[in-house]
């Protein structure tokens, strides 16, 4: 039950509200998501001047903090609790290296197959503006990569999720906030397209390039944050993934991450698979489901 506070008498209204409403509360929590990106991308224009989007990532977060705040509920109600904590960063961990490992192994041999002459290369790129920087930047990325992944993963799984469970199937609900996570990243396309950096042919190949890999992403994590009820575990696949896409790359004879379809192919094939990981894993360490919003502990 929300916990009533000296001074703020409507948490149990509000709480009520968002039991009654379990689809639109989360929307309209998107909506105003998505007021602080567009201003910050369209407007501002941060990710221009410092490679990341880092005001509209804190003000998300802060959103999904202030909701929690607003009907009584503290982190934990979203799983960002200390109750196996240590099996869920184990999944979590475990899953995100084995994906990254074979999606960086199975690019890195096609190109040594094509005697490309592929090397890793340790260099800090904001792979949205191309933006390219020294050791100070790349601890930046990763300062925004945690930032993001506490924003993200807070309101797509722990809010959203939580709430489609209260009325949908595990799938149905899992599939909707996946759907929503991937229309969270069409800003891109769109920017490059009315910026005119692409075409609408160009446009459209970064939308299957950018957002169907999201919308699958979401899928996983989401699936990954039913079958542990914990949210550090997509946290820490999210933090770790977007770090390393931004910081090891790799080098060819034809110049810096250059044709990567393989990679990125495998990476999103492979984040389909790594599910089969998460649950046989979930299951071996006895991790408790997600419950439904009204019915969660916190």
């Amino acid at each position: 039950m929300p916990v009533r506070r000296k001074g703020w008498p409507f948490p149990q209204t509000l709480y009520e509200l968002s039991t009654r409403h379990i689809i639109l509360v989360p929307l309209v929590l998107l909506l105003i998501a998505a007021v602080f990106k567009i201003l910050d991308v369209f407007v501002l224009r941060l990710d221009e001047l410092l490679g990341e989007i880092i005001l509209s990532k804190s003000l998300g977060f802060l959103l999904v903090l202030v909701y929690l705040w607003a009907v009584g509920k503290s982190v934990a109600a979203i799983g960002l609790h200390s109750r196996f904590l240590r099996q869920a960063l184990i999944i979590g961990a475990s899953g995100v290296s084995l994906v990254l490992l074979v999606s960086y192994g199975l690019q890195f041999g096609v190109l040594v197959g094509a005697d490309k002459q592929p090397a890793l290369v340790p260099i800090a790129i904001d792979p949205r503006t191309g933006m390219v920087g020294s050791l100070s930047f790349g601890l930046f990325l990763i300062i925004g990569n945690f930032i993001n992944s506490f924003m993200e993963e807070g309101l797509f799984r722990g809010v959203m999720l939580r709430h489609f469970r209260a009325s949908l199937s595990f799938w149905r609900a899992n599939f909707l906030q996946a759907a929503l996570f991937a229309l969270w990243h069409l800003n891109w396309p769109v920017k490059n397209l009315i910026t005119g950096q692409t075409d609408l042919g160009g446009a459209g190949l970064q939308v299957i390039m950018l957002v169907v890999p999201a919308g699958i992403y979401g899928l996983a994590m989401g699936y990954l944050y039913l079958k542990t009820d914990n949210l550090w575990a997509p946290w820490i696949v999210h933090t770790i993934n977007n770090s390393v896409l931004n910081v090891v790359h790799i080098g060819t004879t034809e110049g810096l991450d250059f044709n990567m379809m393989v990679f990125h192919v495998t990476l999103a094939i492979c984040y389909v698979i790594v599910m089969l990981w998460f649950r046989t894993l979930a299951r071996r360490l006895q991790m408790p489901e997600v419950k439904p919003w009204g019915r969660e502990a916190g």
